[in-house]
């Protein structure tokens, strides 16, 4: 078998840090020739296309379920499953692989949390994005990387439930064809929580190879690339749930039906593939993910 992972080892602040802020870095998590096949994946894969006029992303390609061999392959590698053993208590379960190009130019996402990503598991329940670019960035040059708040510097816990609520309320389709639900930010940061926000992001520098591993209760936006050297940025997202997340039917159709209402594009329908599951099964018992 080919070496796509790294065996790193996490030092005790890493794992504070990630347990206080719900992010960390992974450095030199992936071999160079995971980084070319996960390039490839992107450039010859017919699912990752120019971004229709109705995705809410500021991207020049976007291809999701994008996922081969190559994926499992790193996914199912013990290195892998040891690096995250090392800071997530359950085993997590592989759902979906997203990649992305950002030209000069382009904004990519403003700041949100992973509710659309995540729409299939109940609102409290864990989950958690890796992060993989795969071109250098530099935060001094071109940037083109992201930007992550810490938890404790704005609390998200509130966030989900209120979603969940709504979308479950009698009167909150007649409230979305109304002006005022304009006004209302339902997938993302509205313009006063970017002040808080954009005061406490982080922002790193990352060598081909690294990785940043992010809960989904933690705010992140891109951040633009810069015209210079590098013509394009490409990146690959792995999404992973907890073991222990149980679906959500209520939460999926809740969702995709104000997302269509508004004209937007879903690009993914990853949730409805789980048809052997029922409200409140855990995802783990259903034969259509990779545990």
């Amino acid at each position: 078998m080919s070496l796509l992972v790294n065996k790193i080892t996490i030092s005790p602040e890493e794992k504070n840090s990630f347990a206080e802020n719900g992010f960390v870095k992974l450095k030199k998590l992936f071999t160079d020739e995971a980084i070319d096949k996960l390039r490839n994946l992107i450039a010859q894969s017919h699912q990752v296309k120019k971004v229709p006029e109705s995705y809410s992303g500021d991207f020049s390609r976007v291809g999701y379920d994008l996922a081969n061999a190559v994926t499992k392959t790193i996914y199912s590698h013990e290195n892998f499953k040891n690096t995250l053993k090392q800071l997530i208590e359950h085993k997590l379960i592989f759902t979906q692989g997203v990649g992305f190009e950002l030209k000069p130019n382009r904004k990519g996402f403003h700041f949100h949390l992973d509710l659309v990503s995540f729409n299939f598991i109940k609102p409290e329940d864990l989950a958690y994005s890796i992060w993989i670019p795969l071109v250098p960035i530099n935060t001094e040059e071109q940037h083109g990387g992201m930007a992550y708040v810490p938890r404790k510097a704005y609390p998200t816990s509130g966030y989900y439930a209120l979603r969940y609520e709504l979308i479950q309320h009698k009167d909150f389709a007649e409230f979305c064809q109304t002006e005022e639900f304009n006004y209302f930010e339902f997938f993302y940061a509205s313009k006063v929580e970017e002040m808080v926000l954009d005061k406490n992001k982080v922002e790193d520098s990352f060598e081909v190879g690294d990785a940043l591993l992010l809960d989904k209760f933690v705010w992140h936006r891109s951040v633009p690339l810069l015209e210079g050297k590098l013509p394009s940025r490409m990146a690959y997202t792995m999404r992973f749930v907890d073991s222990q997340a149980r679906y959500s039917k209520i939460l999926l159709d809740g969702l995709y039906s104000l997302i269509k209402s508004k004209g937007d594009d879903t690009l993914t329908s990853f949730g409805y593939k789980l048809t052997d599951l029922k409200d409140g099964d855990l995802i783990s018992k259903s034969k259509f993910v990779s545990c």
